[in-house]
């Protein structure tokens, strides 16, 4: 059982009747209290013994107080939600100027004036300024609003927590201390305090003003072996620590580990990963039931991020009618909401949502689709359209509404959502569930102080106070506690290994305050303000630490932001510990390695492709690119629907920039047919014409970027309009030409397989000869024309169905770069457009039809080849394999192989 670090029993046997011990915080307190427990005949009543931490006592003295009814007290305690609601309102009252960080500067005002009142620097902050007119004398700085903004926010919310009533908790322990010495709270006969080593000003009073003695208990001093670690980085540091933690547990079961790790509360889940991983291997396993960890957590984590505050947060997002593609997928596939149960609706409602390429996903486009998608599945009685109709239904009617309305209101929406779902909660999902009740009241207790809130305003207080919502798992104490440093204070341990105690974090860099003063804070040694001040905290705190255990490991990493360091030289030049090579999960892989080897068989055929498969490829002519590109890749994804779609960007894809060109140039090309129009119009007759076909291609585009402002549209007829001047001028360097067809859907069959395509552009030339043309909006190469394996077929392919087409190129559209690239064999030569036999040197085709022989024998080969399921991983460019598709491939582990 982990024991405090001093003689508890002892304490408790010398304290007179009415005395009291103090600790810093409540583990400790608790700690003592199991000591004396333990110690009691079993089966017999007791009561229990006289320690309290510092909080929980201040809290037993201001309720004895409002019990007696005394005037002052007679006044409510803001919690942290409602003063930094307050100090919003001080902030917009008393700065003009618009800040970036509200969030910061309300949360630096808050702590700034606790530590004027904790340092007893201000009694009152209905009269801040009289007070602080001395301070500002004695070091000789100015009182100007710009100089000092905190006095103007500290006028404004004083003259707010006056209007409500209502104090900071600061206030309440200025009060207390106002109470003791006016005699209205009893003094105690001896207050003996113990494991601090820090405390306030105004707090010391108190203690003094509540007793006639008061003891501080120092710790035991024990002797203890102390070893260094020096570890690579801080990953390695927690494994040695975790593998550490493993050793003395199976060396000394029953003695108490601790694990004392600096800055926890920045690195606690990486923490926690770790030391599952070297302890709990198993729980890696996605089959094992959820379980509590074999250790303890000091510190707690954000509701959150806990997975039912974080699921019950992203439910009542759905009221605000417009989400983030990536927010509104772990929405979809939540476990904590019946709508989950629809997996296949959810899996296609996602996939569609995917294909339309929006960063954001309005209502009306959700529920559509959720509507269209159930239908075309022929589900019974689907339940996810259902409940996101009833959502959008409440968002609209629900208006501005006082906090408390609102947390009733978004307590139905999760009932109503069926959340937290219909599977049993387990022991930790059940404290989380208590803990969000504990929110929501929270949330409602912000009535009298936020007035009528929007939606919006109430779903962001809430976000606000989940993630300011500590949460700490209530389980039953093991052998082995990872703590903080400070919550370390004052505990005993059988063995200690001290994590993160490198130059650069030990002692901990200073921190002031931004809002108050420098010279105030160095000259009363307030916290974290100075070097000299983080040093003597950190020395009284090693030395506790030290003091903690007999044997004790302490660690660093030589690495630390690309810099190298060494142990904090308040540890001294201790011995090297030991380096522990492994653990149970990395034995177990060395295991797995060292088996017999698996008999490997290359089978890179995937069954053939069935008739009716064969009717109608999807995909077109990209799936001869593919297979040409890389064969398993190509039946991954045409056969196997695996790859992702495009990520969404902030405004249009290029993807969806190169479709708005294409619709651009048939729209024009539609109402202008050949050559001979083109030159007839004058200058203001093709700028219409091009406003037109503008006009026209981007209106469906704008529908569906319906939240792009107007200014972006105009932005981006602006680009299409000198595009198309560069294009035109392109185009009028050719000879004579009329535009047979444009968009022309074709029906083409290969080697058995059936695919639909669509060209671009077909011209037909005086000569009578055809033109076949393609859209780049890149920097095509007609080289990929030329190699055994066609990288680019979809103009060699147009080139087979059409037998007078003796020519095809791209268009490159792009701006400042406006050219042909093609190949063949045309009367009168366009530029831009080579001779079979110029393409480059050496070619093994000396005219046009020996290239086409060539087009149509490859392409009937990669088409076989599909068509038969051919699927080597096998590419001649690393591009060519696509990362995509490495979790299937297993491109990673096959090269490693080769290597």
């Amino acid at each position: 059982m982990l024991k405090p670090a001093f003689p508890a029993l002892e304490i408790f046997a010398q304290l007179p009747p009415g005395g009291l011990l103090l600790t810093p915080n409540n583990r400790l307190r608790n700690r003592c209290q199991q000591v004396y427990a333990v110690q009691q005949p079993p089966g017999s009543c007791w009561l229990p013994p006289p320690v309290e931490s510092l909080q929980s006592w201040l809290d037993k003295l201001w309720f004895e107080l409002q019990q007696c009814h005394w005037r002052p007290a007679l006044k409510r305690v803001l919690n942290r939600e409602q003063r930094q609601l307050l100090w919003h309102r001080a902030l917009d009252q008393s700065l003009k100027r618009q800040l970036l960080n509200r969030q910061q500067l309300c949360r630096d005002a808050d702590r700034a004036v606790s530590q004027l009142i904790q340092w007893q620097l201000v009694t009152d902050i209905q009269t801040f300024d009289k007070a602080i007119t001395p301070l500002m004398e004695q070091f000789a700085l100015s009182l100007q609003e710009e100089e000092l903004p905190l006095c103007t926010m500290i006028r404004a919310f004083a003259e707010t927590l006056h209007t409500y009533a209502a104090i900071t908790p600061d206030q309440r322990d200025q009060l207390i201390l106002r109470a003791l010495r006016e005699g209205v709270l009893k003094p105690l006969p001896q207050i003996t305090m113990a494991g601090f080593t820090q405390i306030s000003p105004l707090a010391g009073e108190i203690i003094r003003a509540a007793t006639h003695k008061v003891y501080k208990t120092a710790a035991v001093r024990q002797s203890s072996q102390l070893r260094a670690a020096a570890c690579a980085d801080r990953e390695e540091e927690l494994c040695q620590a975790a593998r550490w933690a493993a050793q003395m547990l199976a060396q000394h079961p029953g003695d108490s580990i601790g694990i004392v790790v600096n800055n926890l509360g920045q690195c606690r889940a990486r923490v926690e990963t770790v030391f599952s991983q070297v302890l709990e291997p198993q729980c890696l396993d996605p089959q094992q039931p959820h379980y509590t960890l074999p250790f303890n957590f000091s510190a707690g984590v954000p509701l959150a991020q806990t997975p039912v505050g974080s699921a019950a947060l992203q439910l009542l997002d759905l009221l605000r009618d417009e989400w983030d593609c990536d927010a509104l997928r772990n929405t979809l596939f939540c476990p904590f909401w019946s709508g989950s149960g629809e997996t296949w609706l959810c899996s296609a409602l996602y996939r569609r949502l995917q294909k339309l390429q929006l960063r954001r996903i309005d209502g009306a486009t959700l529920r559509y689709w959720a509507e269209h998608i159930a239908e075309t599945l022929h589900l019974q009685s689907p339940r996810l359209p259902g409940q996101l109709a009833l959502v959008a239904e409440r968002s609209r009617r629900w208006q501005h509404a006082p906090a408390e309305i609102w947390a009733k209101r978004l307590s139905s929406t999760l009932a109503d959502l069926g959340w937290p779902g219909t599977r049993t909660p387990n022991s930790q999902e059940y404290q989380q569930l208590i803990l969000w009740e504990t929110t929501l009241e929270n949330l409602a207790a912000l009535n009298a102080y936020a007035g009528d809130l929007t939606l919006a305003q109430a779903l962001q207080l809430l976000h606000q106070i989940a993630k300011r919502t500590p949460f700490q798992a209530e389980t039953r104490d093991g052998p082995l506690q990872i703590l903080g440093v400070l919550e370390a204070g004052g505990l005993a341990f059988d063995h200690l290994r001290l994590v993160g105690f490198g130059q650069q974090q030990w002692p901990p860099t200073p921190a002031p305050n931004p809002l108050l003063p420098i010279q105030w804070q160095k000259h009363w040694k307030m916290p974290r303000s100075s070097v000299e001040r983080e040093l003597t905290l950190a020395q009284g705190i090693t030395t506790d630490l030290l003091n903690a255990s007999g044997d004790i490991v302490v660690s660093y990493a030589c690495e630390e932001d690309g810099a190298q360091q060494g142990l904090s030289s308040l540890f001294g030049h201790p011995e090297p510990a030991e380096y522990f090579a492994g653990d149970a999960l990395q034995c177990h892989f060395k295991t797995l390695a060292k088996a017999v080897p698996l008999e490997k068989i290359d089978d890179a055929w995937l069954p053939p492709l069935a008739p009716k498969d064969c009717q109608q490829v999807r995909g077109g002519a990209s799936v001869l690119k593919a297979q040409a590109l890389c064969p398993l890749n190509a039946q991954l994804r045409y056969r196997l629907g695996a790859g992702r779609d495009s990520t969404p960007d902030i405004g249009l894809s290029p993807a969806e920039r190169g479709n708005i060109v294409h619709r651009l140039l048939a729209e024009f090309w539609q109402r202008c047919g050949t050559l001979a129009q083109l030159q007839a119009m004058d200058e203001t007759q093709r700028h219409g014409q091009i406003a037109h076909a503008i006009e026209r291609a981007l209106a469906g585009v704008r529908r569906k970027y319906h939240h792009l402002p107007g200014g972006f549209w105009a932005l981006e007829a602006q680009r299409l309009q000198r595009l198309m001047h560069q294009w035109l001028a392109t185009e009028l360097q050719r000879p004579a030409f009329s535009v047979k067809a444009i968009e022309w859907e074709q029906a083409v069959q290969i080697d058995g397989l059936h695919f639909n395509l669509r060209l671009d552009r077909l011209d037909q030339l005086p000569s009578g000869e055809r033109l076949v043309i393609d859209y780049k909006t890149g920097t095509p190469s007609i080289r990929d024309w030329l190699t055994p394996r066609i990288r680019e077929p979809q103009l060699p392919l147009y080139a087979l169905i059409q037998p007078r087409a003796r020519a095809i190129t791209f268009g490159q559209v792009r701006s400042g770069d406006c050219q042909w690239h093609g190949c063949g064999a045309l009367e009168q030569p366009i530029a831009g457009i080579k001779a079979v036999a110029d393409i480059e040197k050496n070619t093994a085709f000396g005219n046009w039809n020996s290239l086409v022989a060539h087009w149509r024998e490859n392409l009937k080969t990669l088409a076989g080849e599909y068509r038969s399921g051919a699927a080597a991983l096998t590419f001649d460019r690393p591009a060519d394999n696509a990362t995509e598709f490495w979790p299937l491939n297993r491109w990673p582990e096959r090269a490693q192989r080769y290597e």
